[in-house]
Order: C-alpha cells, then sequence, then structure tokens
C-alpha cells in the first residue's frame, strides 16, 4: 500500500540531543525531566505503534535521555528498551487490536510518582471524498465522525498520483465539524488520471505536570481512497 511510504518520523530534534554539559539542579535537588510520548495507529490494519523517550535537563540541549524508572505500559503494553545511539535511549513496542479511546501511557518518574497521561483523539468514521471535475475546482471531504478538530489537531491528506509523486494538504483545527472544501490545487499539480488519497489526523499535546514536561504526539491513518484527477 502507497501509504507506508510515510509513515511518521521521531522528530529530528529528539534524535540529535546529546549531554556533554553538567546538568544544573532545580530547587528540589533533581534536575528537570522531559517525556516525549508518539503513538501511530494504523485504523485499516488496526495496528498501533507506541514510542517513549525520558529526557533529563533544564533545557533540550543540556538534555539526556535516561531510563524509566520502573519501564513504561501502552494500554497495559510493556514498551521494549532501545540504545539507538550513546545518548539516546528509546522505549518502544508495536501490536495490533481495535482502537481503544481510554488508552494511556503509565510510568514512574525518577521521583516515584506514578504517572498517567491519556489519549484523547477520537478515531476517524467514514470518509467521503469527492474531486472536481476540474483542476480549478473544489474538493469536498466529509468525515462522519472524528472529522471535528481541537485545539492542536489537524488533519493532512497525502494524495499520491498515477506516476508516484506525493502531496499534501494540512486543515488545522480548531473546527466546529468534520466537513471541508479547499480548492484541487492545494495539492499542487499531480498528473491527471487515477490516484490514492490517505488521511492522517494528528495531535500534538504540551503539558506541564509538577516537574514533569509532556510532549505528546498521536497519529491516526485512514485507509486509502481510489479518486481521479481530472
Amino acid at each position: 500500500m502507497l501509504m507506508n511510504k510515510f509513515y511518521y518520523a521521531v522528530a529530528v530534534t529528539l534524535l540529535l540531543i546529546t549531554s556533554a554539559c553538567r546538568l544544573s539542579e532545580t530547587k528540589d535537588g533533581l534536575p528537570k525531566q522531559t517525556v516525549d510520548l508518539f503513538v501511530r495507529y494504523l485504523q485499516p490494519e488496526q495496528e498501533y505503534k507506541a514510542e517513549a523517550i525520558l529526557l533529563e535537563g533544564d533545557s533540550l540541549p543540556l538534555a539526556k535521555s535516561i531510563r524509566f524508572p520502573d519501564g513504561i505500559r501502552f494500554l497495559d503494553k510493556d514498551l521494549t528498551e532501545v540504545q539507538v545511539t550513546e545518548n539516546l535511549l528509546r522505549y518502544s513496542t508495536e501490536f495490533g487490536g481495535e482502537f481503544a479511546p481510554q488508552a494511556s501511557f503509565r510510568f514512574q518518574d525518577k521521583r516515584g510518582d506514578n504517572q498517567s497521561i491519556p489519549l484523547t483523539m477520537e478515531v476517524l468514521g467514514e470518509i467521503d471524498l469527492v474531486m472536481p471535475n476540474r483542476l480549478e475546482g473544489q474538493v469536498e471531504l466529509n468525515i462522519a465522525s472524528g472529522g471535528a478538530l481541537k485545539q492542536g489537531e489537524s488533519l493532512v491528506l497525502v494524495l499520491t498520483d498515477r506516476t508516484g509523486q506525493a502531496s499534501t494538504v494540512t486543515i488545522e483545527g480548531p473546527s466546529t465539524s468534520g466537513s471541508y472544501s479547499f480548492p484541487l490545487v492545494s495539492f499542487g499539480n499531480p498528473v491527471k488520471g487515477n490516484a490514492e488519497v490517505y488521511v492522517v489526523k494528528k495531535q500534538v499535546r504540551d503539558e506541564q505536570k509538577g516537574k514533569l514536561q509532556v510532549h505528546l504526539t498521536e497519529e491516526l491513518y485512514s485507509a486509502s481512497l481510489q479518486v481521479k484527477i481530472p
């Protein structure tokens, strides 16, 4: 399936983090911690992938990735520790199953406090995508449920034409419904003929839980839709 070529990439900045300097201490004697969480769910295949990185340091340039004191779990699945580079330790897991609306990450921070970080995105319902009969026309997108966007959420439409050329259109939230209209030329200049489109619903959240900074990215991938470029 063409959509497999466009799966997520973990943020490059996290992959390049190094620690050459001593970390400064917070007032309670413990360095600041940042947890970076990522979840991808492929709806047609019903497959989850979850990743987590725990960083310690008062700022990202000085931070280093460290172990979760008691590991980390997602949907009661243990994430496996992987030493990616000398300075990057990542936890990950992949498994199949139906979409779980009450999913969460659970782990213990360095202070010994139990943390639960819930996911809040709604799964995508049936998608209806109507292409215009001319290049100057409008694309009409309607998502039966889960298409209305909250602040911090977006929809990314990935179109691949018959030559394999890919282009995207991004719709940023918030929105009041799952119905959208935008010019076909927003995709650039795709080649006339048969094409495929799939939708990625994405949410990025940043929140503070005491001394713990949480960064969460969640992505839902739809099935591919067959369309025709006029």
